[in-house]
């Protein structure tokens, strides 16, 4: 038996990984906020234009409309990442605590 398989080790890899996902959350989490906020902002005002605008008038609410939008195409790649490293994450620690609670002692 190797020793990366005692169950103690397997509890420890979980630890870590888990304190690892907590860690990286710090800076995951804003991207997700930021996000969310512009994508909120975003589209009650492109439904307030498609539905309820008229040719010509300019309303106040397209400049924002076209600050969100320009914030969600930069945070885009952040967010993707971000989304990619909360995912990894997820499933290695998946695997850890799926792979702790399999041994079995022969």
């Amino acid at each position: 038996m190797r020793i990366s398989n005692i169950p103690h080790m397997q509890r420890q890899k979980l630890a870590i990984l888990e304190r690892v996902r907590h860690d990286v959350g710090r800076f995951t989490n804003p991207v997700f906020n930021a996000f969310l906020i512009a994508a909120a902002v975003y589209l009650p005002c492109y439904a307030k234009l498609m539905l309820f605008s008229t040719s010509g008038t300019l309303d106040p609410l397209n400049l924002l409309l076209a600050l969100s939008s320009i914030a969600i195409v930069l945070i885009t790649p952040a967010f993707a990442l971000a989304a990619a490293v909360e995912v990894y994450f997820a499933r290695r620690i998946a695997n850890a605590s799926g792979a702790s609670e399999t041994i079995e002692f022969a």
